[in-house]
């Protein structure tokens, strides 16, 4: 470890002040971070502003190939072409001054990769090693908060592809099933099912294409699933171990195996009794990530098949995913609006009805949201998320209602609208605000009927699907504005949840600080640092115009890049403002009564954002607390008893 992985902070302040053009990048690549999709746009975003950094500057990403060849994947500027013995030297170190300048750029399981600057002559090895501190930190929480949400988007797919499982007795169709819908989920060629027959010491696999029956018999010793069979380990093969395939098996199906991933089926005492088995990812070779997936879908496939009672086993095996996911969920806060929000919650899911979630960007809307769906009896089926602002005229009813093969240029096959997907589960229309008229229209008629009908399609398909909305918009405005129907308000606005945003939850602020810092202080491997007062005062005087969003993302800077037992207030990476506004008075009141009226709603917002803690409001306001008890009672604030 080098200096750079102890001191990042103190680096990064300390080379900012040596070279103020790195406060420019800093902020650009902080912008790429949080608006690129994928690591490709992610390396182009971190040259595009490497290169818009400095004056007359370029940089280039470079990759080692399987032949030990470098490539470019990501450049900006005019770069020069590297040779491979220059590369080689910039191998040895860890970062490597001078123009070209350059540094590792090293991912887990992933082959080399190496970040270059030309025109960067007079630019200080503490500069460098700060840019590369902070590019290394940017991909690494890229890729942590990437695999967050292919986890996520896995559950969600395994949930449905399980739920498919369960609309099939018969153990053929089944197998089929959960070849075909594999196939799909992991972007393999093919998939099959193999079943130990031990006293024939053969395994029976199915689906087979090409082979009468679809059914494929091989020896249990032979091959990939001969070898997963007899020492129950996972096994995956790409070109560079072709010669495990069983190549007779190929011969016989006119079939060429590249890549191979083979897990085996476990019965409830843990001992195999079949396999699972992948062939050819589409793109590229099976990962680490697919192996996991596949032992995750061979638990519940095998569930399945281990018991005559197929069902019962699959639904405990939905429920166990459910589960997974609601674990995931949580609702941090205990200030009278958070415990109001969940007995609200415990009511409101138990109930068909639906419901609008309303609150500011960042406030957790997608949450209440995912909440309300766990706690339902709709858990075990499929929760199906839309952006409603992502989504144009032209997309929209495709999208919701699916379309049949043919129905306009591109529909080359037949699709499952959202509403279909999201059957006898819920559906959750995210900014639901952003939708047009005539897609609201559209919307309105499938929420009355209970029916689509695919784009280009005939049949009237029923749908069974609880609706849950959710916006930051003022609703009734944009309906006096024209811009939002009424009667599909009406219909969305059956029962309302608004989300307090942050700067009114009061303590609930530092318990969600706290929250997230010993969260990604796990992260970074360091001890918890601690907040100290002032901090804490800081903390709750921001207006917190980002909620709950911004207030992570502050902690995570901390966590990462303060290497400080104890933060202070100074080195809080907040912005100054002057908070929220307090509702204006009415200019007819009196002088007196305006007064009152202004003290009094003063002092209650700053009441309200500490959660009643009068002394913290006092503290906020800048008086005595025995000068406010004082005020509250004149104002008719308090109680007789108080």
């Amino acid at each position: 470890m080098n200096a750079t992985d102890h001191d990042p902070f103190q680096l990064l302040g300390e080379a900012i002040q040596e070279n103020p053009r790195l406060a420019t990048m800093l902020t650009q690549l902080w912008r790429q971070l949080d608006t690129a999709q994928d690591l490709a746009q992610l390396f182009d975003g971190i040259c595009q502003a490497l290169a818009k950094s400095f004056p007359r500057s370029a940089a280039q990403l470079l990759r080692q190939q399987s032949t030990g060849d470098w490539k470019v994947i990501a450049s900006a500027g005019k770069v020069s072409a590297v040779p491979s013995s220059q590369t080689q030297a910039w191998m040895q170190t860890d970062i490597s001054p001078g123009d070209p300048a350059a540094f590792s750029l090293a991912l887990d399981n992933e082959p080399h990769r190496l970040l270059v600057l030309e025109g960067v002559q007079d630019l200080p090895k503490r500069s460098l090693q700060a840019i590369a501190q902070v590019t290394r930190f940017a991909v690494k929480r890229f890729i942590e908060n990437q695999n967050k949400n292919d986890r996520s988007r896995r559950l969600k797919a395994m949930l449905t592809m399980v739920q498919r499982w369960q609309q099939t007795d018969d153990l053929i169709s089944l197998l089929n099933e959960m070849a075909e819908s594999s196939t799909e989920f992991f972007g393999a060629e093919r998939a099959s099912i193999f079943l130990w027959d031990k006293p024939k010491h053969q395994l029976v696999g199915r689906p087979a294409l090409g082979v009468e029956n679809g059914k494929l018999v091989v020896p249990d010793d032979k091959g990939v699933v001969g070898a997963v069979v007899q020492t129950g380990e996972p096994r995956r093969v790409d070109d560079m171990l072709g010669h495990e395939v069983n190549r007779d098996i190929d011969k016989k199906l006119e079939f060429h195996t590249r890549s191979l991933l083979c897990v085996p089926l476990l019965d409830r005492k843990g001992k195999v009794f079949g396999a699972f088995e992948l062939i050819n990812k589409l793109d590229g070779n099976f990962t680490t990530k697919d192996e996991q997936g596949l032992m995750e879908v061979a638990v519940h496939a095998a569930a399945v098949l281990e018991s005559s009672q197929q069902i019962a086993n699959l639904v405990e095996s939905r429920d166990r995913i459910a589960q997974a996911q609601a674990a995931e969920i949580q609702l941090i806060g205990e200030s009278p609006a958070m415990m109001q929000l969940r007995k609200n919650i415990d009511r409101i899911a138990a109930t068909k009805l639906p419901v609008l979630v309303l609150g500011e960007n960042g406030s957790g809307k997608e949450v209440v949201s995912r909440l309300i769906h766990y706690q339902s009896d709709r858990r075990n089926q499929p929760l199906v998320a839309v952006n409603c602002a992502a989504l144009p005229d032209t997309l929209l009813e495709s999208e919701l209602f699916g379309h049949e093969k043919g129905a306009f240029t591109g529909a080359h096959e037949t699709k499952a609208g959202k509403f279909e997907l999201a059957s006898g589960g819920t559906l959750f229309l995210d900014e639901i605000g952003d939708m047009s008229l005539p897609g609201q229209a559209k919307l309105l008629r499938v929420l009355e009927n209970h029916v689509v009908t695919r784009l280009g399609g005939q049949t009237d398909i029923q749908t069974d699907v609880r609706v849950i909305a959710a916006t930051n918009q003022d609703l009734p405005k944009l309906v006096n504005e024209k811009k939002f129907r009424q009667d599909l308000f009406y219909r969305l606005d059956v029962v309302s949840v608004t989300l307090p945003p942050l700067r009114d939850r009061g303590n609930d602020i530092l318990i969600l600080a706290q929250q997230f810092l010993e969260q990604f202080s796990r992260k970074a491997h360091r001890e918890i640092p601690m907040l100290s007062s002032d901090a804490k005062d800081r903390l709750l005087a921001h207006p917190w115009p980002g909620n709950i969003r911004e207030l992570r993302n502050t902690m995570e800077r901390i966590a990462f890049l303060c290497d400080r037992e104890v933060i202070t207030s100074e080195v809080l990476p907040l912005e100054t403002s002057t908070g929220p506004e307090v509702h204006q008075v009415s200019a007819q009141l009196d002088l007196a009564a305006a007064t009152d009226r202004f003290q009094a709603d003063f002092i209650s917002y700053h009441l309200g954002r500490t959660g009643g803690n009068m002394a913290q409001a006092a503290k906020n306001m800048g008086v005595h607390r025995s000068n406010l008890h004082r005020k509250m009672k004149q104002l008719g604030l308090l109680d007789e008893k108080e």
